[in-house]
């Protein structure tokens, strides 16, 4: 990354000398210190940023582009941390996907650990959860994703026990769903990131009532992937949404893949977490999802989904292929609720 902005700051000094450009004069036009230029004119690349060259780029009026072009070749993964994420079953999941297809749905994205493995370059993505979908929407637009960058630097370097908790009742203010897109996605990465355990667990109300980590810095973004993940949105043709499941995946057609991760069914005697937002996912919803499941097929459309092995899973999913894997969970209230289980992988093909 160093030897890759240094080569940076060798450009942007011959750009700005062939514009007659004092550092002065750049600084003006670019919004960075004069002081900041110089430093990465010199190859001094401590604390820079690859936000802070592509401004000085833009600024002479031309724009950063990364050496990987194709989306394939990105390395990319989830920007928070989130219960029920598949980074852990990844290796397991892509030995059960289909061998092609068309357009890549996912209805319960989370995290998108999945989808930044695949990095489809058609698909749509959705989740109930309205904070996430702003949160990947400001990779969609430039000034957003700036904006959004912007964001998550105030709050590392306001970060403190009493910031977190000033933060995380921002929820609480009847404006708060008035406020712009990137300052809600920032608080929405601040907190996962500052929270303990990385929860996102909300209240009956809808307000997010995780404590604080009690982490004395909060690093909030990785500048590359960041970079990264908005190329990936940037190439590709895809949907963001944030609605029903049913109707995430209504236009889903033949040769086009659904890949369902919900919340999961829970065991009888077993305490599970699952309170993902305020909406309970109990059996009436895990019924509706595989009746789903069951009307993409007869569209042929390929579908997989993940579950818990509970016997209620394995009764309504009954004539489709299930797969038992065992799995680590990670994000739970308490410790001992952690620990391996046993996870079921549906398909209706082989």
């Amino acid at each position: 990354m160093k030897a890759f902005i240094k080569e940076y700051g060798n450009e942007i000094k011959r750009l700005r000398k062939s514009a007659n450009l004092s550092q002065i004069q750049l600084s003006s036009l670019s919004n960075v210190e004069r002081s900041q230029i110089s430093k990465i004119e010199q190859g001094l690349v401590d604390g820079v940023t690859l936000f802070t060259i592509e401004k000085i780029f833009n600024a002479l009026g031309y724009t950063l582009r990364p050496e990987k072009k194709n989306i394939e070749e990105l390395n990319i993964h989830p920007f928070v941390k989130w219960a029920g994420g598949k980074t852990q079953l990844l290796e397991v999941i892509k030995t059960h996907l289909p061998s092609n297809f068309n357009r890549y749905y996912e209805p319960f994205v989370g995290g998108g650990a999945l989808l930044f493995d695949l990095k489809p370059s058609s698909f749509s993505i959705n989740d109930s959860n309205k904070e996430l979908m702003l949160t990947f929407k400001c990779f969609e637009d430039d000034i957003l994703y700036q904006k959004l960058i912007e964001e998550l630097k105030i709050h590392e370097n306001n970060h403190s026990e009493e910031y977190y908790y000033k933060i995380r009742e921002l929820d609480k203010d009847k404006e708060f769903n008035n406020l712009p897109i990137y300052v809600r996605a920032g608080r929405l990465i601040y907190l996962n990131k500052a929270c303990f355990n990385g929860l996102y667990r909300v209240n009956s109300k809808g307000y997010f009532n995780v404590p604080s980590g009690k982490k004395k810095k909060v690093k909030c973004f990785n500048e590359e992937n960041f970079a990264n993940l908005r190329l990936f949105f940037k190439n590709s043709k895809h949907s963001i949404n944030c609605e029903d499941f049913e109707t995430a995946v209504k236009n889903a057609k033949e040769g086009d893949f659904v890949y369902f991760d919900p919340p999961y069914d829970t065991w009888e005697t077993k305490e599970s977490f699952t309170a993902y937002d305020k909406n309970s996912f109990g059996k009436e919803e895990q019924l509706r999802l595989a009746n789903l499941f069951k009307k993409l097929s007869e569209k042929g459309v390929y579908v997989m989904a993940s579950n818990h092995n509970t016997p209620y899973v394995n009764e309504i999913y009954k004539g489709f292929n299930i797969h038992i894997v065992n799995a680590k969970r990670m994000i739970n209230s308490k410790a001992d609720g952690r620990g391996n289980v046993e996870e079921v992988l549906i398909t209706n093909y082989e």
